[in-house]
């Protein structure tokens, strides 16, 4: 156009066929240095340093000031699992954000568009110009749709001026987002963003191979120690005597910290575990509140109250029945675990009301570190 060489975009959109432009910006082979920064990054042994590579390779290939990968958890808040960023910037690493920051409906989205460039939180949206009897254009696969104002006041009140973010997706779900922040303006060629993406994609795949690998890890410890008592079972002449008696035993079939057995209306134990009285307590209670096989709960106090008084041995159970007899149960029992959760910003802080008195929808403005003490 005009003399200058544009990439030309298409994607489809409902009945049409969207068509974008785009200035070509990048003067380097991003080809060669993708497919290094991909074999760096893969070198990481662990989950964790996977994504610390990743984070590493990310900045090298986009020089954006900051890189955090962005971990979604099981109730949709997030939390700073790796990060590299310039020396001079505080850390964010360990971070926990509110799920209202990244709502669901957003999430959903980054599941469809896999990049999402703001070069500028400062520059202005261009009107669409169309003709009136036309419907509506669903930019949802455009490159060059607008930001939710909301989004772009957040960034502002972080002191961000251009934002980058890569989805990971792990087996067909969110697991997170490459997050980019750079305290200028900063424009990403689409063969950069494109580079990007395939490093999206590929630690995507990693990260899926790695978590399926570590609990592949688990299974078969759980199959070796199940094996061994299998062995047991079939030499010794009692029950009890063949999970209890000896160096393999019950308690190595769970990462608990103290087993119960209860058979033939005997008590045994292994272990860190609550006093007699409280076991057959637990199991007369598991009786009439669990119509399951197994229970578990982390929670155990919260539930039955009378475990309140030795929480510290016993805030998580993991119970099996193993007769048709209710009251005969193995009861694996794990300390309560405390530990602070920094967050950036008070998560329960309420909505602000407006001057008409209803919810106003607007970005948070404090991100300084509050600590939550978790149960």
């Amino acid at each position: 156009i005009n003399g200058s060489p544009f990439y030309l975009i298409i994607n489809a959109s409902t009945d049409n066929w969207l068509l974008e432009f785009e200035p070509v910006t990048l003067q380097y082979d991003i080809q060669s240095l993708i497919g290094r920064s991909a074999s760096v990054m893969l070198q990481g042994k662990s989950v964790s340093a996977l994504l610390k590579g990743a984070a590493v390779e990310v900045k090298k290939l986009i020089n954006y000031d900051r890189i955090m990968i962005y971990k979604f958890l099981d109730d949709g808040h997030g939390e700073v699992v790796a990060e590299e960023k310039e020396d001079d910037l505080e850390p964010f690493f360990g971070l926990h954000y509110p799920a209202s920051d990244i709502p669901k409906q957003a999430r959903e989205l980054y599941k469809l568009n896999l990049t999402r460039l703001i070069a500028d939180v400062n520059t202005a949206d261009s009107p669409i110009i169309t003709f009136k009897e036309n419907a509506p254009l669903d930019l949802t696969n455009g490159s060059l749709r607008a930001v939710s104002p909301i989004h772009i006041q957040y960034l502002k009140n972080m002191g961000v001026y251009s934002s980058f973010s890569i989805s990971l997706i792990v087996n067909g779900e969110l697991w997170g987002l490459i997050a980019c922040h750079n305290y200028s303006p900063k424009f990403i060629d689409y063969k950069g963003r494109e580079g990007s993406k395939l490093i999206g994609e590929i630690l995507s795949s990693a990260l899926e191979y790695r978590e399926a690998e570590e609990d592949s890890e688990v299974v078969e410890q759980f199959k070796d120690t199940a094996s061994v008592l299998q062995e047991h079972l079939n030499r010794d002449k009692y029950l009890v005597d063949a999970l209890t008696k000896h160096d393999r035993n019950l308690l190595d079939v769970t990462k608990g910290t103290g087993v119960a057995i209860i058979f033939e209306n005997a008590l045994k134990t292994i272990g860190n575990v609550p006093d007699e009285q409280s076991i057959w307590e637990l199991a007369h209670w598991l009786k009439d509140h669990s119509d399951e096989s197994i229970y578990h709960t982390h929670r155990l106090s919260e539930i039955f109250h009378p475990a309140k008084k030795y929480k510290d041995i016993a805030s998580g159970i993991l119970a099996c029945s193993i007769s048709k007899n209710p009251e005969e149960v193995i009861i694996w029992f794990k300390p309560e675990q405390i530990n602070t959760v920094n967050w950036a910003g008070n998560p329960d802080k309420p909505v602000e009301p407006s001057e008409t008195g209803m919810a106003n929808l607007s970005p948070r403005k404090s991100f300084e570190i509050w600590s939550q003490v978790v149960n």
